[in-house]
């Protein structure tokens, strides 16, 4: 993701080499991708024959510019862009005041609701709401599936998730879970509802 502003270069993979040589990895071997939050990662997936690739974003202004982007280099895979409206958004995509706090939960959820949804093989968590968005990767994936969760070690808020899901592997700042298919957790549903209200 970046900054609201509009510009037509190029979006650049920000990642360490070892985080980006581990997304590009599990990307290759994916049918079916799904993003929150969009960028560098969303290009190089595009790059990639024969993807299926839905990525999230909060920004409507950086989600035009992508949409510019795509629509002018015409890929060999073309991503499916989505933009949920939080309220107004400041750097990073951030809500900037509570506004549209009864829409947050679109954010992770809205995308396996569109017509012809494809189930992803792998899921990237770089966006907004990052703890609600692995949850719903929890609550809705019917398959065994891989959620590559980036900036996860050093931030010990989103260490909550190890309650739920399995962590198989840490790369630089970047966690790797698998999803397993299974009922969620009945006892902790509070719990869980409660984090879709926090767009960190």
């Amino acid at each position: 993701m970046k900054d609201e502003v509009e510009s037509m270069e190029r979006p650049e993979l920000t990642f360490i080499p070892e985080v980006g040589a581990l997304v590009r990895k599990h990307y290759e071997g994916a049918d079916v991708i799904l993003e929150y939050g969009s960028g560098g990662s969303t290009v190089m997936a595009s790059e990639m024959p024969g993807k299926t690739i839905y990525s999230v974003e909060s920004s409507r202004v950086w989600t035009k510019m992508m949409r510019r982007w795509f629509d002018q280099e015409q890929p060999v895979s073309m991503p499916t862009m989505q933009h949920v409206n939080v309220g107004p958004t400041g750097k990073w995509g951030t809500p900037k005041d509570g506004s549209a706090f009864q829409r947050y939960h679109l954010y992770p959820l809205s995308i396996w609701d569109t017509e012809d949804f494809k189930h992803p093989d792998v899921i990237l968590v770089d966006g907004r709401f990052r703890v609600a968005c692995a949850l719903t990767a929890m609550l809705k994936c019917t398959k065994k599936t891989t959620l590559l969760f980036d900036d996860y070690e050093g931030r010990k808020g989103y260490h909550v998730l190890e309650e739920f899901l399995d962590k198989e592997e840490v790369v630089g700042n970047m966690a790797r879970f698998t999803v397993k298919k299974k009922a969620p957790p009945r006892d902790q549903m509070t719990k869980i509802i409660g984090m879709f209200a926090q767009h960190f």
